[in-house]
């Protein structure tokens, strides 16, 4: 039914009325949009009379007049239900709960000939999809694209307002009536390609990752309809960065690379946060670009912005490259003429830029290449350029993904296995099927020897020799070998993915860059194994002399990260840079810790001696007599000792201050008697020991102890303080022994006894509480008379 002219101002003023009425009402009220939402329906409907009212009469005048009437009043750019004093005193909220209680109630009537949830779910999407130049009739300055802006103002744009107010009341309706909910969205108008870019679209992606995540959220009962609804919605997305004006497509690349880092960042949450995103995202972004390249076939070139959302996606979205490319040899197959001229260039660029395609996807690719060389071989003569180019893609793909045939080799799985098996039988084509005169003239010479080399695993002599045979059958002038490079040009400008492609989007090129594989010059010197240029003419280079040059590559970055040479360098570092250097990365976090790093500077620790105002702090020399078999922890015990350490130097400044000043006192006394000796606090010096002397009666008995209890085993020579611990030490030593088999000569059941072994004394032992005993009734220990005292006049 057709809306009369007058009817569609009347109900607009009609709505407009209540929202003004209604809002003024709200602001003098001391209550939040969040608090009025929670009210009970009588309560608003004393509260808010007309807005219920006018409410309760849209099934009415739907029903004498056209559903569309209603939306086409909500629509309108006079509306002002989405005004900012309608949002800010919460009225735009009340007036959408109230249209979806409308809906609720009129779910089971029948007596309409359209339905209620329809008609809310279609005003609220209009409101959330439409640009602001439609729904105001007029875009705001902040809203419109500006390629000369480095960055749109967000904060000025209010598009964003109306999607946080909306949100919660269109992820309410997808959760009530999904069915409804997806078919609406995919009948909704498509995206007009002649339509310029607008800065809403930032408001757009933003909210509907936003919605996407409070669907997901509020599904309880993980309904599969729901996943078809969240599909659909990034679906919606995905076209919108995707397709767009032919005239607007290129301008601007650093906004559109600001909205595809919008997209991908909400990918990335959502992945991280939703347990079927995988699901979800994946249909969406597949269909997406199999849409948006099935449409560029028409105008036979594959935009900048197409190649950047397809190579993020395959990095963010698992198995996306592998469905992608297989979708794409399918749709190469069924066309033909430039449609197929404008993807297969694309295809080659993608399998062979992007590592992150696998490399039975790459197989099927220079298969598909392989099968259209064969195709184009039973052709006439006429057909011998088109053959020399897919020859020309099949070496192209070949080159820049030799480093994934080269860690194919190191795999052992099973799938492994079977992608060896695909690698095979490429091999075999690519000697039987294809001309062998065709290789001297579809690519460069270095472009064919690399891949003989990396591909079919031929030795240096047999590329050395494709090489020469190469050179002495090209008869070809220099002006026809100018035409050859040209026509090399031209195929490789064909290639839609590319890095250089990427240079304009920034952010995008940086998450990429670990990913892409930089392309190989059509005219080199050399290449990297010493092989003659694509053309015959050789120049006997410095090039080729400073690319071997041993000195070079000492000096080159990777040479100094070698580990045995980072543990040299570090050898000359302190205990403080090598703590420093540990807080770096995991590597130089390992590197630090190593043993023959941290030895050296306990051994050398105390030996500098420190000069203070009043003299000079004795050395503290540290002393291993430990055997080969005695384990150490160097770091531990350098950490132990400096801290005592520390407090040691503390303390003998304090007493040779205090020496220095008895000295002063009776220096000029006659009287005085004779200068006493003053014994200065150490550290005992055996590996191991932390102990401090206060006294030299102190060093003294210290030292007869570690005498006493020193394990007699050479390899181990441990030196104890106590005769528990000595004890306990030796017992470790007899479960050692009696764990090792007995010899052949000797007896298993007799218990190892411990001998003395003091200047010749073969007294033996069956304990070690024993042996001490001897040894300090004998005396049989060093006095410790070797060791200095530290004294100070």
């Amino acid at each position: 039914m057709r809306a009369k002219r007058g009817e569609l101002p009347a109900l607009l003023a009609r709505l407009n009325e209540s929202v003004g009425v209604s809002a003024r009402r709200l602001f003098t009220q001391q209550a939040s949009p969040s608090q009025l939402l929670q009210r009970s329906q009588s309560e608003l409907r004393r509260l808010l009379p007309e807005l219920c009212a006018f409410v309760d009469s849209l099934p009415a005048v739907a029903s004498a007049m056209s559903s569309s009437l209603v939306r086409r009043a909500f629509h309108h750019p006079d509306a002002q239900w989405l005004g900012r004093s309608a949002r800010q005193s919460g009225i735009s909220s009340l007036l959408c709960q109230q249209l979806l209680r409308l809906a609720r109630q009129q779910e089971d009537n029948d007596t309409l000939q359209w339905s209620v949830a329809e008609l809310v779910t279609r005003v609220l999407l209009d409101a959330l999809l439409s640009p602001c130049a439609q729904r105001l009739g007029q875009a705001p300055d902040a809203c419109t694209w500006r390629p000369t802006k480095a960055k749109p103002r967000f904060h000025a744009m209010t598009c964003f307002p109306v999607w946080s107010t909306l949100l919660p009341f269109a992820a309410v309706v997808a959760l009530r009536y999904p069915e409804l909910f997806r078919r609406v969205l995919v009948e909704y108008p498509p995206l007009d390609k002649k339509e310029r870019r607008v800065n809403c679209e930032f408001a757009q992606i933003t909210g509907l990752w936003r919605l996407v995540e409070e669907i997901h959220r509020s599904d309880k009962e993980s309904q599969e309809t729901v996943t078809q609804v969240m599909t659909t919605l990034l679906r919606l997305a995905s076209d919108k960065l995707l397709l767009c004006s032919q005239t607007a497509r290129e301008q601007a690349p650093h906004l559109n690379d600001q909205l595809l880092e919008k997209f991908f960042s909400g990918l990335q949450g959502f992945s991280f946060n939703c347990w079927r995103a995988n699901a979800v995202v994946k249909p969406a972004l597949f269909d997406a670009l199999r849409s948006a390249l099935t449409s560029q076939v028409e105008t036979h070139v594959v935009p900048k912005r197409v190649a950047v959302f397809t190579a993020v996606g395959s990095l963010l979205v698992k198995d996306l490259a592998a469905d992608f490319v297989s979708m794409l040899i399918e749709r190469i197959r069924e066309t033909s003429g430039e449609a197929q001229s404008a993807l297969l260039p694309f295809l080659v660029g993608y399998c062979a830029h992007l590592d992150l395609v696998p490399i039975s996807s790459v197989l099927e690719v220079l298969d598909l290449l392989m099968t259209s060389y064969k195709a184009a071989l039973e052709d006439a003569e006429s057909q011998r350029q088109r053959r020399l180019g897919f020859l020309f893609y099949i070496v192209y793909v070949a080159l820049h993904r030799c480093q994934a045939v080269d860690r194919l080799r190191k795999e052992v799985s099973s799938d492994a296995a079977t992608t060896k098996e695909a690698v095979t039988q490429f091999q075999k084509r690519l000697c039987s099927e294809i001309v062998y005169e065709d290789f001297y003239v579809a690519a460069p010479v270095h472009w064919t020897a690399r891949v003989w080399k990396d591909w079919v695993f031929l030795t240096d002599e047999d590329v050395q020799a494709f090489v020469s045979d190469t050179h002495e059958n090209d008869n070809e002038t220099e002006e026809e070998f100018k035409n050859r490079v040209a026509r090399w040009q031209t195929w490789e400008a064909l290639v839609a993915f590319r890095p250089p492609s990427f240079a304009l989007f920034t952010q995008m090129r940086a998450l990429l860059k670990p990913h892409l594989v930089l392309s190989s010059p059509l005219t080199d010197v050399a290449d990297e194994n010493g092989l003659v240029r694509a053309r015959k003419r050789r120049r006997a280079g410095e090039a080729l002399k400073n690319a071997m040059d041993p000195e070079k590559i000492e000096r080159s970055f990777d040479v100094l990260l070698l580990p045995d040479v980072m543990e040299r360098v570090c050898s000359f570092m302190s205990a403080k840079r090598l703590c420093r250097l540990a807080l770096v990365c995991r590597d130089f976090a390992e590197l630090s810790h190593r043993a023959s790093l941290w030895r050296p500077l306990y051994l050398r620790m105390g030996l500098s001696a420190v000069t203070t105002k009043r003299g000079v702090l004795p050395a503290c020399p540290v002393e291993c007599s430990h055997g080969d078999s005695f384990e150490h922890d160097w770091r531990r015990l350098y950490q132990s000792r400096w801290k005592v350490l520390r407090k040691l130097r503390r303390t003998q400044r304090r007493a040779i201050e205090a020496a220095a000043a008895q000295s002063t006192d009776r220096g000029s006394d006659a009287s005085s008697p004779g200068n006493t000796s003053t014994f200065v606090p150490l550290i005992c010096s055996l590996c191991g020991c932390d102990h401090v002397f206060k006294t030299a009666s102190d060093r003294d008995a210290h030292v007869t102890r570690h005498n006493q209890f020193t394990c007699p085993e050479p390899s181990c020579r441990a030196s104890l303080l106590g005769l528990r611990k000595f004890q306990q030490h030796m017992r470790a030593h007899t479960a050692a022994a009696a764990a090792e088999p007995a010899d052949a000569d000797g007896d298993a059941d007799a218990a190892p006894r411990f001998l003395c072994g003091y200047n010749g004394c073969n007294k033996t032992y069956k304990s070690a509480s024993r042996l001490a005993t001897h040894r300090r009734k004998e005396s049989h220990y060093d006095s410790g008379s070797d060791t200095s005292d530290a004294d100070v006049d």
